[in-house]
């Protein structure tokens, strides 16, 4: 191909949603560790979806409470531990000395859904470009050209 000539481009295409447009209704999910989980926007310039508890945490801190409460007590004790012959306590010292000096944090638990609590909606996604669309927090996108259609309001 000559310097400076592009190949051509195939036309993007045009996108004309088949389908109701309205929001999803609000599902509920549950977490393997038994909390309630919802839908939330991931941050305030991500058009994306986070899941997070009904009271607002997307993580849960699953140290023991000793190790909140006082580090280095819990670390003094599990070299104790060690020094009296404890494999398991070696076990966990090597582990987590390890992890911490990588910066990974073993005790945070992300919450994430495991099964549906509410009732699925029967009602099919609207359609674009021959895809499903994707459920954004601003509305529905085309999965072909990213382009972001705003929920219509529900007329009942």
């Amino acid at each position: 191909m000559p310097k400076g000539r592009s190949r051509r481009s195939t036309p993007a295409p045009t996108c004309h949603p088949e389908g109701d447009l309205t929001a999803w209704p609000e599902q509920r999910y549950a977490c393997d560790c038994g909390e309630e989980l919802r839908l939330v926007r991931m941050s305030l310039g991500v058009n994306d979806w986070a899941h997070e508890t009904l009271s607002g945490q997307r993580y849960r801190d699953d140290r023991p409470s000793l190790l909140r409460e006082d580090p280095a007590r819990w670390w003094d004790e599990l070299r104790r531990r060690m020094a009296a012959g404890d494999m398991r306590a070696a076990q966990i010292y090597s582990s987590l000395s390890a992890a911490e000096d990588l910066g990974w944090n073993l005790w945070r638990h992300y919450h994430h859904p495991a099964t549906t609590l509410t009732e699925r909606s029967d009602r099919q996604p609207p359609y674009c470009c021959a895809s499903p669309m994707w459920a954004s927090p601003d509305g529905w996108v085309c999965r072909v050209t990213h382009r972001l259609f705003p929920y219509t309001c529900a007329t009942h």
